[in-house]
């Protein structure tokens, strides 16, 4: 009698949890939530072209059917160059929602305008697989470096403007953006770069820069870090300003995502401030200096020579 109880005990359990996990949303996957993708895109009107310069980046998350989703946001600063040379409508916004964003087995799925899945990009894509209903073939694929991370580059016939200069990169997007159509008419899009917390991870290599600063806060603090000299042999210096006292932190970066340095966090005051780096016994090439404060965060570029 007891034995019985017990076994109906365990199955009456295995229901209840089989009936609380089958109600348990799937996860969004393992995207870095703290990933920056930064975007230039254009669009052509019978006036002249519009310009939108921003940055997509995640803040929090949703759960929508059985799903969780990774809610996605975008800050710039937008603006209409027109025929006559005029340039019209300038003005910057910030945490514009745009989306959501989740990842599972290998492919990034994103929702439709009616809430419909769609599926954004599939990773495990072979040579010869189309996709955009059959408008772009899969050509060729190799590897580059993502970080330290070595990512499959897929390269695209069809994609831009029909030829062969686009692709997508694993766990990164495509070059043409994150959401942002693969196919160009009268309006083109370019991913300039994505970073991690400010810390770009990969540089589109025919622009060779990638300016996260772009929201009205941290445009205008843009340019509160700076280094100089630049590039520099054995050292640089920084130099920032500070409009009111605040917590500052500097950490440097190499192309690969490593971090050089990192200085302590200190309250600094009000004012201009400097900071000689003397990275001697490092190799020549590229480093990032991100200064954060609760001013915003700015980023400049040095070259080691």
């Amino acid at each position: 009698m007891e034995q019985g109880i017990r076994i109906r005990t365990v199955i009456l359990l295995w229901l209840l949890i089989s009936g609380v996990s089958s109600l348990q949303a799937q996860s969004a996957g393992d995207i870095d939530t703290l990933s920056q993708w930064r975007v230039d895109s254009e669009l052509a009107n019978s006036y002249g072209v519009v310009y939108d310069h921003f940055k997509y980046f995640i803040e929090g998350d949703t759960i929508i059917g059985s799903n969780a989703y990774y809610k996605v946001y975008k800050s710039g600063y937008f603006y209409e160059w027109e025929f006559n040379g005029n340039i019209t409508d300038y003005y910057y916004y910030d945490h514009k929602y745009k989306g959501v964003l989740r990842e599972q087995e290998n492919k990034w799925y994103a929702l439709d305008p009616l809430n419909n899945e769609i599926l954004l990009y599939n990773f495990d894509l072979n040579i010869g697989d189309s996709i955009w209903g059959g408008q772009i073939t899969i050509t060729n694929i190799d590897t580059v470096m993502v970080g330290s991370e070595p990512k499959k580059r897929f390269h695209l016939l069809g994609a831009g403007f029909g030829g062969l200069g686009e692709y997508i990169i694993e766990d990164v997007g495509a070059t043409t953006g994150l959401f942002e159509s693969l196919i160009f008419f009268e309006n083109a899009s370019t991913l300039y770069c994505y970073a991690v917390d400010f810390n770009p991870l990969w540089i589109n290599p025919e622009f060779g820069g990638c300016d996260l600063s772009v929201s009205v806060k941290e445009h205008r603090k843009s340019g509160t870090l700076s280094a100089y000299p630049n590039p520099f042999s054995t050292s640089t210096t920084f130099e920032y300003e500070l409009t009111e006292p605040s917590h500052v932190q500097l950490t440097i970066y190499n192309t690969i995502g490593e971090t050089i340095y990192e200085a302590e966090d200190r309250l600094m005051p009000v004012g201009k401030h400097s900071f000689t780096w003397s990275p001697e016994r490092l190799p020549e090439g590229i480093y990032y200096g991100v200064l954060r404060s609760e001013e915003g965060v700015s980023v400049v570029k040095m070259v080691k020579q």
